[in-house]
């Protein structure tokens, strides 16, 4: 079954059950569902301890504010950006790795 077809199954099902419900029941079942898709839109702040990466995240989305320490060819630094993510795909990706001024912090020999 394609997906669109699942969606219309879906659609239409909600539809019949809407339907069989009398006006004052629809009016809180209406209600119920706007208050759902509110709160599925409020993020929660949250704060990593790996050098101040900020992360706000809701059920449908979230935005991370990228300031990682980290190592990468033998050299330290951060990992700087921005990263958006709708339903669990990365829309937009801006992180780039940014080396300390420090000269061969870790050597390949230690």
């Amino acid at each position: 079954m394609s997906p669109s077809a699942r969606l219309r199954r879906a659609f239409l099902f909600f539809e019949v059950v809407f339907l069989k419900l009398d006006e004052k029941s629809r009016k809180k079942a209406l209600l119920l569902l706007i208050i759902l898709m509110i709160a599925m839109l409020i993020p929660m702040k949250i704060q990593y301890k790996d050098g101040g990466t900020v992360a706000y995240k809701a059920v449908l989305y979230s935005v991370t504010n990228l300031h990682q320490l980290t190592t990468q060819n033998y050299r330290t630094g951060t990992i700087q950006g921005t990263e958006i993510s709708i339903l669990f795909w990365t829309v937009y990706d801006n992180s780039q790795f940014v080396p300390d001024n420090i000269e061969h912090v870790l050597s390949p020999a230690e």
